[in-house]
């Protein structure tokens, strides 16, 4: 999950190299899922991965910040909310994906459009428009489904599934706090999400301590490969296609995601998708589908 999905200032640029660059981003996230799992099997935690991997990123973030101080100073606040929000979201769905099944985390955390719209109507004062609403009810019984489908099969909840929600909702809070920015520029809205993964992963630990297991040189070799390729790597790619698009199409190439993770997950991960995944699963990428169409129309922006 890219900290920049929800930065979307469209700009004159090759529209082939931002939709390739989109399209990358999405199986890089899509795949993510991978990694998170050997590290999950070598003994370490989300909240482990986020105060190494994410942190070695926040590291070398801070020079970014530091250059464009200056243009965010007046809007510091809702800097640290952005790299707060969308340190939480990426904590969050890391853990979902460490502890859970991929599919199951996946079509959970893909109720933003609930989410988002619900939250631009509180927060933004954005118009329910009717497809709107319809993406939101949409979203939300295809959770419903996915959860079991009635009262009794919700006994199933887990911390996983917790999680996957939780990030969802962060990551929707943080697209709201980047759409209220006027001065922040791009590289530290997106940059800054890394420092708060570490903060949000390393207050994490301390509340709820995991035992400290001894990684072998090739396991740190590979959480520093991760960071900085995948991590970061994913996240330019990411930035400079959502910033190079329109809104609604950037939103409707981020359900590559999606696809690439639940097809891995099932080929790769031997992962089995029951009948209220896959109908539960439909519904949520036609909600998503449905609000990414109307963003043009509404002008408002995917969360």
């Amino acid at each position: 999950m890219g900290a920049a999905h929800g930065i979307a200032a469209p700009a004159a640029a090759p529209a082939r190299l931002a939709l390739a660059s989109l399209l990358a981003s999405g199986l890089v996230w899509g795949l993510s899922w991978w990694p998170l799992k050997h590290f999950a099997a070598a003994g370490l935690t989300g909240n482990l991965v986020g105060i190494t991997a994410y942190a070695l990123v926040g590291l070398a973030a801070l020079p970014v910040l530091w250059r464009e101080r200056a243009a965010w100073r007046g809007e510091g606040r809702l800097l640290m909310l952005i790299g707060l929000f969308f340190g939480a979201a990426n904590i969050a769905f890391t853990n979902a994906l460490m502890m859970g099944e991929v599919v199951r985390a996946m079509l959970l955390f893909y109720l933003l459009p609930a989410w988002g719209a619900l939250g631009g109507a509180l927060f933004l004062r954005e118009r329910l428009a009717p497809r709107r609403v319809a993406a939101v009810l949409l979203s939300l019984a295809g959770v419903f489904v996915i959860l079991g489908g009635g009262a009794s099969s919700f006994g199933n909840f887990s911390a996983a599934d917790a999680a996957a929600l939780a990030a969802g909702l962060c990551y929707t809070a943080a697209g709201i706090a980047n759409r209220r920015t006027t001065r922040i520029p791009v590289a530290s809205r997106t940059m800054v999400s890394f420092i708060g993964c570490a903060l949000v992963a390393g207050a994490g630990q301390l509340l709820l301590p995991a035992p400290l297991p001894a990684p072998g040189a090739a396991t740190w070799l590979l959480l520093v490969l991760f960071a900085f390729v995948w991590l970061l790597g994913g996240t330019l790619l990411t930035t400079y296609g959502v910033t190079h698009l329109q809104t609604s199409r950037a939103s409707v190439l981020q359900v590559v995601e999606l696809l690439v993770a639940v097809a891995s997950a099932m080929l790769v991960g031997g992962e089995m998708l029951a009948w209220k995944e896959w109908t539960g699963g439909a519904m949520v990428v036609a909600a998503t589908l449905l609000e990414a169409g109307g963003d043009d129309e509404e002008g408002a922006s995917h969360a």
